[in-house]
């Protein structure tokens, strides 16, 4: 099987370096649709294209700003499967936060859905947050901080065009963050954040998804030994 090389061009620590060039393999992301009436369904799943349902009360959040920045009201409301959202006027940036919930597993056993307190034997857990960005419009709001724990947001002012390098930041708890493991779309190759969070990406044309995944070591939460954040944020380029 053919490696894929990893880009950082700062020296970062031994374990983010790995995690930066490790594959996403089972990597799941939450992403907004757009529906009938100005309305977005709200997806996860995306691993090798795969849908997943999902119970409505794990999507935390799902915001959406004009272009300027100013707050939009949006309505949540369950589906079967999972949830939908529409905002009270037209926006130009739409935002998701959800929690999946604590894994665990014995040993190099199955994953199951259940924190370490709840699995018998269990040896190591993951709790799985992930944030979503749907760009609609380009404007100031896609260069100002939202305050995710995890988040990208675009440094370069002009709307992407395909073929054309686009500059991004990785921000973590606000902080550029170095060493994150950045790719264009699930199979595009792996790049990592420089020493100021920043990458830079060739968009195509069409719809963009930019994934970043953190992972992080937990120490004295009996419920898992580890955080995984994971991002997509989805733009269009012409």
């Amino acid at each position: 099987m053919k490696s894929n090389p990893c880009f950082a061009s700062v020296a970062t620590a031994a374990f983010v370096v790995l995690l930066a060039c490790a594959p996403l393999a089972q990597a799941h992301n939450v992403w907004l649709e757009p529906d009938a009436d100005g309305a977005y369904t709200v997806q996860f799943g995306g691993h090798e294209g795969k849908l997943e349902n999902f119970a409505a009360g794990k999507l935390k959040s799902v915001e959406a700003y004009d272009a300027r920045g100013r707050r939009i009201d949006v309505a949540v409301q369950p589906v079967p499967g999972g949830a939908r959202a529409t905002p009270a006027r037209k926006a130009a940036l739409l935002a998701a936060h959800f929690d999946n919930g604590f894994f665990s597993r014995v040993g190099e056993g199955p994953m199951v859905e259940k924190p370490m307190t709840e699995n018998p034997g269990a040896t190591s857990g993951v709790h799985a947050l992930k944030f979503h960005k749907t760009i609609l419009e380009w404007g100031p709001v896609t260069r100002e901080k939202l305050g995710q724990t995890l988040e990208i947001i675009a440094r370069t002012r002009r709307s992407p065009h395909a073929g054309e390098p686009q500059q991004f930041q990785v921000l973590l708890d606000g902080q550029p963050r170095a060493g994150v493991r950045v790719s264009l779309g699930e199979s595009g190759p792996p790049l990592a954040t420089d020493a100021d969070g920043l990458v830079t990406v060739t968009p195509r044309a069409g719809m963009n998804q930019l994934l970043a995944i953190v992972r992080l070591p937990v120490a004295g939460d009996a419920r898992t030994t580890s955080l995984s954040y994971e991002y997509l944020l989805g733009f269009s380029a012409h």
